[in-house]
């Protein structure tokens, strides 16, 4: 058992959700390459490294049928995680203040095993450790999630930590080493303003690290350890381990169609199999970060994917047509986008079934329904079209869509609604987390940020409270100075101007928390 505090407990890293890591994902993506995997309404999950559980705990409160097992070092986020837990009333869920190398198989079997943003932060009888859990630990189906920084991509990020690790070993408090790792990337950037692509390097590297947390520079840059490793290094030690490449956590990052016609071409010819294919994309683009799926030896993944995986699962999409109504004819091309993709679309079954999905989020609706309504609505568009032919047609667009991140696949529905009643709900676990700040996370796992006013009303959303009465406590608010209501730089006093401006904000703000995912029937 640890005893001694760790630089976690100086500086605690904020523990956030990932949507990559959620058992969702990793059976769906096991699907994807003809893995059966258990059940994730009744499985096991363990993960190493949870620090105060932000990852894990809102898992536990969307599947209570499960059991969840977390592992931390930091006493002190250990404990923040527990109290959540207590708050929450979970009973699914428990946290440990425990050593990745105390588990053993006294611990169980486990059907996902994650641990994100550990392995190069470890040294390397940790890493061993944590290969040995994933083939002792992980049940005959499961899946194991394991992250971590990539070469060729960190060579260059290496610099400039070695750099401010050399500039703040001369300090130290923590606050101190991260307030002088800034000063001096600031120094370096200024003073090689001119020195071609090195200055260019050090001003790429300020940009994106002056948008990250404090936590994050200690942790990733200042830390004694981090580790990168090729890809083909980190198989190697997995298949030493008795273990499997499954995929990554996100299908779109294995896709060599990403990259010019020529580049995907001869990457396609110099790589026989997928292992050398990945590894030679890292070095075509530089990766600097992994999130891999392992599975057991004996499991032997398809390689060859068609349409057909999507059958039997459900989509979701955030996409929204850039002109609407959506013109479904077939010589009209219509652009759905998210915040990442976008694609041009003319099929008419397509653009029906990319506007259904546009307008059931953030509700996920089953394949094979949601082709019946495209077919439906595109019905009188179709035109000579055989339906054999307008099925193909829209099946492939699906998959392509999901192999670029426009669509995303689930084996069961997250407990969300898409538009708002009269009687609102707030997911519960959003609702506790808004009481504590801005940052909740949603019923598809995601961590989101919500304004002051849309973390008040999901407080006030309880089920019970009518659209009329919210409105009414923050009429309150405004009276008693709470709430401060400016329309073009002016304060707004009037009673019946305030309370049409707190109307038409109440509105809009529940219709965004609905899309948001953090509204429940």
């Amino acid at each position: 058992m640890p005893s001694e505090p760790t630089s976690y407990d100086q500086v605690p890293y904020h523990s956030l959700a990932f949507p990559q890591t959620h058992p969702d994902r990793l059976a769906t993506m096991a699907r994807i390459f003809g893995v059966s995997t258990p059940d994730i309404a009744a499985c096991r999950v363990l993960e190493l490294g949870c620090a105060s559980g932000g990852n894990l705990i809102p898992m536990a409160f969307n599947l209570p049928r499960c059991e969840f097992i977390g592992i931390d070092l930091s006493r002190n986020q250990v404990d923040d995680g527990r109290g959540m837990i207590r708050d929450l009333g979970l009973s699914n869920v428990r946290i440990e203040h425990a050593s990745i190398l105390d588990i053993g198989l006294d611990f169980g079997t486990f059907d996902y095993i994650i641990c994100h943003g550990v392995f190069s932060w470890v040294e390397e009888r940790v890493q061993e450790k944590i290969l040995q859990i994933a083939r002792d630990n992980l049940s005959a189906s499961g899946v194991a999630y394991i992250s971590y920084n990539t070469y060729p991509g960190w060579h260059m990020r290496e610099m400039v930590r070695d750099m401010m690790r050399y500039h703040t070993r001369q300090f130290d408090e923590p606050r101190e080493q991260i307030e002088q790792a800034r000063a001096l990337l600031a120094f370096l950037a200024s003073s090689s303003e001119r020195s071609g692509p090195y200055g260019e390097l050090l001003a790429l590297e300020i940009e994106r690290l002056s948008g990250t947390s404090d936590s994050y520079l200690f942790h990733e840059h200042l830390e004694q350890t981090n580790q990168p490793i090729y890809f083909f290094q980190f198989i190697e030690r997995a298949e030493r381990a008795g273990l499997m490449y499954l995929s990554e956590a996100s299908i779109s990052d294995m896709l060599s169609s990403h990259f010019q016609q020529p580049v995907a071409e001869t990457l396609e010819r110099i790589s026989p199999d997928i292992l050398q294919l990945e590894q030679y994309m890292d070095f075509v683009r530089n990766r600097q970060f992994r999130q891999t799926l392992l599975v057991h030896e004996s499991i032997k993944p398809k390689r060859a994917l068609t349409p057909a995986v999507l059958r039997g699962l459900l989509v979701s999409s955030r996409a929204l047509a850039e002109t609407t109504p959506v013109d479904l004819s077939p010589e009209t091309t219509v652009v759905f986008s998210n915040a990442k993709q976008r694609a041009d679309v003319s099929l008419p079954a397509t653009k029906a079934a990319f506007a259904l999905l546009g307008e059931t989020w953030p509700c996920p609706i089953a394949v094979e329904e949601l082709c019946s309504l495209a077919f439906e609505r595109s019905a009188p568009f179709l035109g000579a079209a055989s339906v054999a032919d307008a099925q193909l047609g829209l099946m492939g667009d699906l998959f392509n869509a999901v192999m670029y991140g426009m669509v995303d696949l689930h084996t069961q529905a997250p407990p969300c609604i898409n538009r708002p009643s009269d009687v609102p709900r707030a997911y519960g676990l959003a609702a506790l987390l808004a009481q504590r700040g801005t940052t909740v996370v949603n019923a598809h796992h995601q961590s989101i940020e919500l304004d002051r006013l849309g973390a008040a009303v999901l407080q006030l959303a309880n089920g019970d409270r009518t659209t009329q009465d919210i409105l009414e406590i923050l009429m309150t608010r405004v009276a008693g100075g709470e709430i401060v209501l400016e329309e073009d730089g002016k304060p707004v006093t009037e009673p019946e101007a305030a309370r049409a401006m707190v109307a038409r904000r109440l509105e809009r703000t529940l219709a965004s928390l609905a899309r948001s995912a953090v509204l429940v029937s």
